[in-house]
Order: structure tokens, then sequence, then C-alpha cells
């Protein structure tokens, strides 16, 4: 995005002193822990991954929410959405569809949502000097899942949506 002006946090796990001691997480710090600890389940197991699609498109057509489904060992489902819009939160509905059973599926009951973006965490490029203010963590909560449900993904935001499903 223009505004990280290729500033020093833009690649960075950490902001460090002279000394190499941690003066601040970067970005892309709440992103691994987001990706390694939330989306996927933090073991030594088999995780499946599953084909996901979306069909938020900006007026040329692009793309602006991608969305990335597994099957986690613990058997809840996990979608990571990321929302490319920088300026504009999208609702999104969930529908999951087997195409072998020929049955679709929501989320149901609880929902752990998990999201990071602009909201949390924004960069002020200074060079050496550079800070992030907001910045983190991520925000969790719990929603109600159902057939139907809406979820809104914050303007550039990844989001975690993590559940059981029910069948229909």
């Amino acid at each position: 995005h223009p505004a990280c002006a290729n500033s020093w946090g833009t690649y960075h796990m950490f902001m460090v002193d002279r000394n190499y001691q941690i003066r601040q997480r970067t970005s892309q710090f709440f992103a691994a822990q987001l990706l390694t600890q939330e989306w996927v389940q933090p073991v030594d197991a088999q995780h499946r991954v599953f084909k996901a699609s979306t069909d938020i498109r900006d007026a040329d057509g692009d793309v602006l929410v991608t969305a990335y489904a597994i099957l986690r060992p613990d058997h809840q489902w996990s979608l990571m959405l990321i929302n490319k819009d920088h300026d504009n939160a999208h609702p999104v509905r969930i529908a999951f569809h087997d195409d072998d059973a020929g049955k679709d599926a929501s989320f149901v009951g609880p929902v752990t949502m998990i999201t990071f973006g602009k909201a949390q965490y924004q960069w002020h490029p200074a060079g050496r000097n550079g800070y992030a203010d907001p910045d983190g963590p991520t925000v969790k909560s719990t929603l109600q899942g159902a057939f139907n449900a809406t979820y809104s993904l914050p303007a550039a935001s990844v989001t975690v949506l993590r559940g059981t499903l029910d069948t229909r």
C-alpha cells in the first residue's frame, strides 16, 4: 500500500534497537500468529485444505476478498478471509458445499472470529524511528453461527472464522 512508503516496518517481524532488543512487534508478527495459532491448530497433526472462493469484487471485476478453508484436527472448520479493500468493510455469508453428497452446510453454534486489520494496527513510517499506533493485538469475539448468518469483514483486514458445521 502507498502509505507503507517502503518503510522499515514493512518487511520485519520486529523493530529493534541498536542492541537488537525488540522495541515493537510489526504487522507480520500479528499476521503470523493469526495464521499459526488461530487459523490452523498448533499441533503436529493433519489439517485438510479445501477449495474456497468468494464473489466479492470491485467494479473492474478484481477479487476483493479471498478465502482459504481448512478442516483442523479438532474437527473445527477454519476460514481465513482477507479483505483487500483498504477503504470498505464487506459483509459475507458463509456456505459450505459438499459436491459428493450434494449437501450444503453452514456454521452452527459458537463461531470464533479473530480479526487483525487497520483498526488494530497502523504503521507510521519514519525510517529507523518508524512505529505502529495502534499496534495490535488481534480482536477476538464469539458469534452465533446459523444458516444465512452474515459476518462483517473490516476494511484492510485478515479474519479467521472458526466453528463446527450443520448440514442441510
